[in-house]
């Protein structure tokens, strides 16, 4: 299991306010998605709430034994008002990941979570390995928060 954190400032993201999908590229204009967005999305949306930053113009073909998702973006008002939205979040993962795959055995996986600390300042995480390790996630967002 690999988990990588990394701060950054950006002013894109300071007008959301719930649980966002965001672009793994913009080129020409067009939002280009990971391939798995799209069906993540439509899995996801009816257990909690979910949009896109933008809405898809391209989706990323990635062939992989690996399931590699989409970057996700948890603002500040989204984790005050739902203080277990990030729990609910990475089980609806778990469950997307243990659904998908039925009858495979369970694929390692790789995704990004964006948490906003402040209006500009953000924390990037990379995680790499399998779904039990989506606990640590939870952790180190909790420790953000607190």
């Amino acid at each position: 299991m690999k988990i990588k954190q990394i701060d950054f400032e950006s002013h894109q993201f300071g007008d959301y306010c719930e649980l966002m999908i965001v672009p793994e590229l913009i080129e020409n204009e067009q939002s280009i998605y990971s391939s798995s967005s799209l069906s993540f999305y439509k899995y996801a949306k009816n257990q909690i709430h979910l949009r896109f930053t933008r809405e898809p113009d391209i989706l990323l073909e990635q062939r992989s034994i690996e399931w590699l998702g989409p970057t996700l973006l948890i603002t500040t008002t989204a984790l005050t008002q739902n203080p277990e939205l990030v729990s609910i979040t990475l089980s609806v993962i778990s469950n997307y990941i243990t659904d998908f795959f039925k009858g495979r055995k369970d694929p390692d996986i790789k995704f990004s979570i964006l948490i906003q600390k402040s209006k500009t300042k953000f924390k990037k995480i990379d995680y790499e390995g399998d779904k039990e390790g989506l606990e640590e996630i939870e952790k180190i967002i909790q420790q953000l928060k607190d």
